[in-house]
């Protein structure tokens, strides 16, 4: 049974011009892990639009997290899939992953270099829940430093990497890959090492969401 775990009021037109101004974020339990999707409601409620399956975590309050920290550029990119998808006369299979290729990717960087979460967010200080914009590319989220790196051995930092599109994801790749090759740096994508390449991580980035 689909349960709601967040709502977000906000001011959206699909392609078509038709103005949103709510959406609802749901999570269903799919045997040990739990799918979420958002639907968007018109504002003369005569019309509601809704995703495929946006992310997979392993319990409801991981669906809750991930859904109360999306930017509005993400709804914005979540609007457009849901009404292609309901617009389009082939059917679909419920919990198959959207084609447009959007995620929300649990990263760890394990590195040495001291400046590299730094670089990476593009600023001189780190806190929880930090946002780095990038420009087509989605939103970059410092999660916490799990360990700062010392004697040699690799301090660990966990992100959350936000994307609407596959375009995005590839330019999501492109930033992580020019922040972190050359610097002695390891990146995981969801628990898996992915090798240093853009399009290594751009795979992941897409594989991420739908494993």
């Amino acid at each position: 049974m689909a349960e709601i775990v967040y709502e977000r009021m906000l001011a959206l037109a699909d392609r078509q011009g038709t103005p949103y101004d709510l959406a609802v974020v749901y999570a269903e339990r799919q045997g040990v892990t739990w799918a979420g999707w958002i639907e968007f409601v018109s504002v003369d409620g005569d019309r509601v639009v809704r995703t495929d399956r946006e992310t997979r975590q392993s319990s409801l309050q991981g669906v809750t997290y991930c859904a109360t920290g999306l930017e509005p550029l993400y709804f914005e990119g979540a609007l457009d899939r849901a009404a292609r998808r309901t617009s389009d006369p082939r059917p679909q299979k419920m919990g198959t992953s959207p084609r447009a290729g959007a995620g929300v990717a649990h990263l760890r960087v394990e590195t040495v270099d001291p400046e590299v979460p730094f670089r990476l967010m593009a600023a001189r200080t780190l806190v929880p829940g930090q946002r780095r914009q990038i420009f087509e590319g989605g939103v970059l989220v410092f999660e916490r430093t799990l360990r700062a790196p010392s004697s040699g051995a690799r301090g660990r930092y966990d992100f959350v990497a936000q994307f609407g599109s596959e375009n995005a994801a590839g330019i999501m790749a492109n930033t992580l890959w020019n922040d972190l090759h050359g610097r002695g740096a390891r990146i995981l994508v969801d628990g898996e090492e992915v090798g240093m390449t853009n399009g290594a991580i751009k795979d992941a980035l897409l594989g991420a969401h739908v494993s």
